[in-house]
Formats: C-alpha cells, sequence, structure tokens
C-alpha cells in the first residue's frame, strides 16, 4: 500500500480504505494456501469439482499433502542452529528456536513473512509473533516499508467495526477500529523503539518491482486439490467397479418389473437385464496420483517414498539420493544468516529499551542437514570417535541429554561404570573383609 505521506491523517485513510476495498481479495491465494496447510476446508474444495449427487455414493478424499511437503523441504532449522552472543542474551532469548521452525516453513508456503519481536515482562524473555496477515506501507520511491498494519486475533468478528489493527512505523504506533476509531497505546502515540519492531522474511531477493514474493503453497495447494479429485475419483470408481450399473433394455415405461435378490427376475420376450462395469483402469488413476505428488515432490527438491515400496537403503544411499535437497537448504542457511544478523540487531535495540544491555557479540552456525544413521552406523560412529580419541563418553551423553547439566552426565556416567564392574568372586570377598579387620 502506497500513502502521499506520512501525516496521521493520510495514514488512517489510506489504511481505512485498504482495509473496506482491498484486504480480502488481495489475500485469497494466501488464504488458500495457508488454508491447505492447515488442512482447513480440504473436503469442501473438493466437493466443487463434482455433482452433489455422486457424493451420496462415496466420500470425497481431502488428504493434506500440503504440509507434508512444506515441512519436509523447509528445514534449516530442523537441527538448532549454534548461536555465540552475550550471555545474557542467551537468558532472555526465549523460544526463538521454535518460532524460526515456523517462520521457515511460512516463508517457504507464502513467501513473504513478517515477525514481529517484543519484550514480555511478565516471563521476561524475549518472544514473537508470526504475521501472515498484514500490509506494508510505503511510499513513491522508496522501496522498503516504513510501516506496517496488521489485524489482531479477532475470535470470529472479523466482519464487523470491532476488529482492530495495529500500526507501526519508525515513529508512531496505535490501534485502530475497522471504523475508523483509533485506540491510543501511549499519550502521543509514540513508537519507544524508534524502529519498526519487524523483521521481514523473503523466500528469495527482491526481483523487478514487486515487493511480495511467491511462496510454494499456491503451486502445492493447486497439486493438493487435484489430488483430492483424483482421489474421489477413485473413491466412485470403486463403487462402480464393484457393484456396476444395474441396465435394463427393452422394457416399455408401462411395463413394471420387480427387482428382489431372493426371487427370480422374469423378463418380457426382447428385454434384457445385465450389470455394467466401466471399462477404466482404477490402476491408472493411482498411478496419477502419485506422478502429482512426485513432480511437486521433485519441484521441491524431494524424494517421495511410498509406503507400499519394500525394502531399506543405508545411510550413505539415503544421502547421496538426497543431494539435490542438501544443497538447497544449505543455501536457505544464507538467507537465514542475514535474517539472523537483523533479528539480533532489532532484539538489542528492544532489550536496551527495556533497560537489559547486551554485548554487540554475534554469530551463527547451522548445522548440515543429515540422514539419521541407523542403530549399527550409529553405533560404528561413536566406536570410531571413541577409538580415535575424538569424543569421550560424556560427549555421548551429552548429545542424547542435551537438556541434562554437566553434574547430571557426571553422576550417570558414573552408575554406569559401577553396573558395568563384574560383582567380586567369593575369595575377593573374604579377602577384602580380611584386609578391613587388619585395619
Amino acid at each position: 500500500m502506497i500513502i502521499p505521506d506520512l501525516s496521521e491523517v493520510s495514514i488512517i485513510a489510506s489504511m481505512k480504505r485498504w482495509i473496506d476495498e482491498s484486504h480480502v481479495r488481495e489475500r485469497e491465494d494466501r488464504i488458500n494456501s495457508m488454508n491447505y496447510y492447515e488442512g482447513i476446508n480440504l473436503e469442501e474444495e473438493t466437493r466443487k469439482w463434482f455433482d452433489p449427487q455422486a457424493l451420496k455414493f462415496a466420500p470425497p478424499m481431502a488428504v493434506n499433502v500440503t504440509k507434508k511437503l512444506i515441512d519436509a523441504r523447509f528445514i534449516a532449522y530442523k537441527s538448532a542452529p549454534e548461536r555465540k552472543a552475550d550471555e545474557r542474551y542467551h537468558e532472555v532469548v526465549g523460544d526463538l528456536d521454535q518460532d524460526m521452525i515456523e517462520l521457515d516453513r511460512l516463508t517457504g508456503l507464502l513467501g513473504s513473512v513478517a515477525m514481529l519481536r517484543f519484550y514480555d515482562e511478565e516471563r521476561q524473555k524475549l518472544d514473537s509473533h508470526i504475521l501472515t496477515d498484514f500490509e506494508p506501507m510505503f511510499v513513491c520511491s522508496n522501496p522498503t516499508p516504513i510501516g506496517i498494519i496488521y489485524p489482531l486475533f479477532s475470535h470470529g468478528n472479523s466482519k464487523t467495526d470491532e476488529q482492530e489493527w495495529v500500526y507501526w512505523s519508525n515513529d508512531a504506533h496505535f490501534k485502530m477500529l475497522k471504523g475508523g476509531a483509533i485506540i491510543h497505546v501511549n499519550e502521543e502515540d509514540v513508537n519507544p523503539y524508534g524502529v519498526i519492531p519487524i523483521v521481514w522474511s523473503h523466500l528469495y531477493p527482491m526481483m523487478g518491482n514487486e515487493w511480495w514474493r511467491t511462496g510454494k503453497g499456491k503451486m502445492i495447494a493447486n497439486s493438493n486439490l487435484l489430488y483430492n479429485v483424483f482421489g474421489t475419483q477413485l473413491s466412485l470408481g470403486n463403487m462402480y467397479q464393484s457393484l456396476g450399473q444395474s441396465v435394463l433394455t427393452g422394457v416399455d415405461e408401462p411395463t413394471r418389473v420387480k427387482m428382489d435378490v431372493s426371487k427370480l427376475l422374469v423378463l418380457p420376450e426382447g428385454a434384457s437385464y445385465s450389470i455394467v462395469s466401466p471399462s477404466g483402469s482404477l490402476n491408472e488413476i493411482r498411478e496419477n496420483m502419485r506422478w502429482i505428488v512426485e513432480t511437486t515432490a521433485h519441484a521441491l527438491h524431494l524424494k517421495v517414498k511410498w509406503g507400499s515400496e519394500s525394502g531399506s537403503t543405508s545411510g550413505e544411499h539415503q544421502r547421496i539420493l538426497e543431494v539435490d535437497l542438501t544443497e538447497a537448504v544449505m543455501a536457505d542457511f544464507e538467507r537465514w544468516r542475514k535474517f539472523e544478523g537483523k533479528r539480533f540487531e532489532l532484539d538489542k535495540v528492544i532489550l536496551e529499551t527495556n533497560g537489559i544491555g547486551i554485548s554487540d557479540e554475534h554469530s551463527v552456525n547451522f548445522s548440515e542437514p543429515h540422514i539419521p544413521l541407523s542403530p549399527k552406523e550409529e553405533r560404528e560412529e561413536w566406536e570410531w570417535k571413541w577409538s580415535n580419541g575424538l569424543a569421550t563418553k560424556k560427549d555421548w551423553f551429552r548429545h542424547y541429554n542435551p537438556d541434562s547439566s554437566e553434574e547430571e552426565i557426571d553422576e550417570r556416567i558414573g552408575e554406569a561404570e559401577t553396573e558395568s564392574q563384574p560383582p567380586p568372586t567369593e575369595q575377593q570377598g573374604l579377602l577384602g573383609a580380611l584386609a578391613r579387620q587388619v585395619a
């Protein structure tokens, strides 16, 4: 949304016009992608493509393929990155890793997402809200947003004048009802941070004049719809293949023929009765459904393994198959590294505003995605590390119990060593008793 100037009157008028005229219309594709990702209204979407009478005999398919593909592709934060920063920062950073998992997936789904950062005084932690429904505000000849407007959760009142909207710019902050009334958050509607507390997340760099990026959600949602339509056709086909369609020829309307499986059917001369099944192959529909998913997955650098496929492969073989995905995720790391830097700078400002000072030290190191090892491969890897002095027993306990303290790990190691010692023989027990008596 472009506004003519930064005066409050101009901002409020532009906000109200956008809310009234274009908010829902401009968000249709994003709303549809979110619905498929969350599994909302999938059955209703499938029903649109069928005669209601036909679906009286077979349920429509409503499988959520979108979430599975998005979650499998966008895994930059599947393993939490190592962040080096001031110890005070680590104490107040909150549930950042979980927020980043969600942000990674929603950025892949929608293309452009916003992260609102704030300080929770009750918990004394930094926190986030991931915004998917928002509108950046621009002035002419400036590609950087100078403000943002987004709705608060409405509890179902989004069509009433009581819906609240939030506005932020570098200088101002206030709320507005859908009807246009202003809700003041402080005496002068001032932004206490001096910067918009938002970090923008884009799937790829800006190209051309379009600020909004296109995510993978629309493509996957369309494939998901086609998959469910084919699945519903398969459901109907199974019914007709199994039961067939009764066909009666050579009988005029006045003639009454009573159908009863317990009685012999007697037809008038020249009439015939048969049960006809469709000639199409249901296996072809199943193959088409697989083709839809595999083609969409290929566009996302993914390989699909179906439950019907038997046999297992080694971790090394799987890693070779996943080279394409690994390269794509490592490219994501560079995008997220820049984001992490911007988010840290914003966090630093928010903390300073709340009287908490931290140093400028900050770096992030991502973990390369890897295929889980089999128990045998994992055991061999640890034994190799131990035999070459590259790991200790503490490293093993720390790897499988990341939340344990050093004292707890030492205690566990001591218990393990005690239990692993063989019990004393009878002679050793007698000698030990005699030694204690002499002492």
